[in-house]
């Protein structure tokens, strides 16, 4: 079977966000909201539900990554878990996220028992226009439970995101 290039892959989402129709890419208002997060070494996927009619959502999600960028002193970071957060929808074009996120990882590749929690704060600032946005997302927190000890630090990718939503 044929694996899926990145050219694909991108000519895929541009071909998505073109074929999006005019009301789902108008729709920055719209009560329910399902995010895909996509980033070179992390994703997730979140729900948000608008609160009354303005701008503000509350939601949560699932988050993984494979060793992303971070300055812990482990050399092998797989974290994956769950967030909760508050996005607000300043503009058309901008979404601020930010909430309480706790993972669990893995810190060696060789050992199923290597693990620990990365209790962090995330925030996310995405830019762009219908239902594809990017910008970065920053976790900043704890981790505990490394053979290093406990120590805190810093988690940041960039992203791209598919942003769906309906209802009124």
């Amino acid at each position: 079977m044929p694996s899926i290039t990145r050219f694909q892959a991108f000519l895929f989402a541009v071909v998505l966000v073109n074929a999006a129709p005019a009301e789902a890419q108008q729709g920055w208002h719209r009560r329910n909201q399902i995010s895909l997060d996509i980033g070179p070494l992390e994703g997730g996927l979140a729900y948000a539900r608008r609160l009354g009619q303005g701008s503000w959502s509350v939601g949560g999600g699932v988050w993984a990554g494979w060793e992303p960028w971070n300055s812990f002193e482990t050399s092998f970071f797989e974290p994956r878990g769950v967030h909760l957060f508050l996005r607000t929808r300043p503009s058309r074009e901008v979404q601020l996220e930010l909430g309480p996120s706790l993972l669990r990882y893995n810190w060696a590749d060789d050992c199923s028992s290597c693990s620990g929690t990365f209790a962090s704060v995330r925030a996310a600032a995405m830019v762009g226009r219908g239902i594809f946005s990017l910008g970065p997302v920053l976790q900043l927190g704890r981790l505990s439970g490394s053979p290093a000890g406990a120590e805190a630090g810093l988690v940041w990718g960039f992203q791209g995101r598919l942003l769906f939503s309906w209802g009124d």
